[in-house]
């Protein structure tokens, strides 16, 4: 009798749907703060700036190749690839700070947290929110 009780009660647990995963978030959250993008934009102007300029990473270029994707893709492609004479070579928190200026030069809006250096969070969050070409424009004068 016990073990029939044992046996229900672990097939029940076995059963039992897992904890859902913590839910897709969206650029339109906020997922970045404005300190963390003043750095990634000190950052830019001091490695990325001599072989790129910031409209080549906002508006209809960076929508193009970045809406529905996620900020791990972004992270991920930033680190393998950049900067183009040594890709790698900046720490994670400089990557995020670099992702987190895009997001602002593209208008998407700041919130209370900063962007987290970690690939696996990053993968979480759907770019989605590409504003108009008027609400980039406002954004890049903060």
């Amino acid at each position: 009798m016990i073990r029939t009780i044992i046996l229900a009660v672990v097939l029940l647990a076995l059963s039992s749907p897992a904890p859902a995963q913590e839910a897709t978030r969206s650029t339109a959250d906020g997922v970045y703060t404005r300190q963390q993008a003043d750095a990634g934009r000190d950052l830019f102007a001091y490695a990325c700036q001599s072989c790129h300029a910031p409209t080549q990473h906002s508006g209809a270029p960076f929508q193009s190749k970045w809406f529905g994707r996620t900020l791990g893709e972004l992270f991920g492609y930033l680190r393998r690839e950049m900067p183009q004479t040594d890709p790698g070579t900046m720490s994670d928190e400089e990557y995020a700070a670099l992702t987190a200026y895009m997001m602002r030069i593209n208008g998407m809006p700041t919130g209370s947290v900063p962007l987290a250096a970690d690939s696996a969070a990053l993968h979480r969050i759907r770019i989605d929110s590409v504003p108009t070409t008027a609400g980039a424009q406002r954004s890049r004068r903060r």
